[in-house]
């Protein structure tokens, strides 16, 4: 929501995550940050609502507001309140956070959705955010696959949710438009961003970074990387994409060229000489891990580690 005065813009933004680990507000939280910071706004304090189900022990509210109270400080938001309710319509803890922040109104970089002929920049890589949900939330059963040093990188990740060093790059290099890839993952964030600017768009898959770790992750579970949430990783289009890339590498942020913007409505990816065309938004591929815990009776008090735990 965008409300405009004579000086500035009043921004606000609300995200919605669900799932049993104790840590599941931080990517609520980064996701709310990221997508204010795109719109030129630097988050002035969040607000969240914690509910569990009627099952849980009321101690996993505290110790989610714990969490999520420590990561606000080391990011420098403030945490305006916290309301945390038991409902018995909820299987798993739903985390809905609300941030507000204030953006010059004269602000160019962010005033555009793209155009004809510009290139499309893709920072952080798909489906890392999603990744490092679903080891938080099947840690147990992905440490019996995966060696040790390769969970502890994949939560290593965490670190990457919040992309507020990318988004000053942009400022300072000039872009049109700064879209952070969230639910539905980089395919619908191409798909949506081709509709808000009314262009196509002919991209190379090849260029579509994805890490290892997802690969094998998605390969486990049978899910499409490209189809799974990236909070912390964006869209970014701008005139010179080489440029923009080379500032962001500089500052030892992942970043390629994937393609650029066109003047008609295809959305085209080439994959070699194989080409497809990107369809509608398709659900989210982590939703595939929650309904498939509750099918099996997974979803029980659990006690997974995250850092900051009581």
């Amino acid at each position: 929501m965008k409300i405009g005065t004579d000086s500035e813009n009043l921004l606000s933004e609300t995200a919605v995550v669900c799932g049993q680990s104790k840590g599941i507000g931080i990517h609520g939280i980064a996701s709310v940050v990221n997508s204010l910071a795109a719109s030129g706004g630097k988050c002035l304090g969040v607000e969240v609502q914690i509910t569990i189900p009627e099952y849980a022990y009321k101690s996993r509210i505290r110790t989610m507001e714990k969490i999520m109270k420590n990561t606000c400080k080391e990011q420098g938001i403030e945490l305006t309140g916290v309301k945390g309710v038991q409902s018995p319509v909820v299987n798993i803890p739903v985390v809905t956070v609300t941030g507000i922040a204030r953006a010059p109104k004269d602000e160019p970089w962010c005033l555009e959705t793209g155009r004809a002929g510009q290139d499309v920049v893709l920072t952080g890589w798909a489906g890392m955010d999603g990744m490092v949900r679903i080891a938080d939330e099947r840690e147990q059963e992905l440490r019996k696959r995966f060696a040790p040093a390769f969970m502890k990188q994949i939560l290593s990740y965490r670190e990457k949710i919040f992309a507020l060093k990318e988004i000053d790059v942009a400022k300072a290099v000039g872009v049109s438009a700064v879209r952070q890839i969230t639910e539905g993952g980089i395919l619908a964030a191409l798909w949506n961003l081709a509709k808000e600017a009314d262009t196509g768009l002919e991209l190379d898959m090849r260029k579509l970074s994805v890490l290892q770790e997802t690969i094998e992750v998605c390969e486990h579970y049978r899910l499409n990387p490209y189809q799974l949430t990236s909070v912390g990783s964006l869209l970014m289009v701008t005139d010179d994409g080489e440029a923009l890339a080379d500032a962001l590498r500089r500052e030892q942020v992942e970043a390629s060229v994937i393609g650029r913007m066109t003047d008609n409505n295809d959305k085209m990816l080439h994959n070699g000489e194989e080409v497809r065309y990107i369809d509608r938004p398709a659900p989210d591929e982590i939703m595939k891990i929650y309904s498939k815990g509750a099918e099996d009776g997974r979803y029980q008090e659990t006690d997974i580690e995250v850092s900051g735990e009581e």
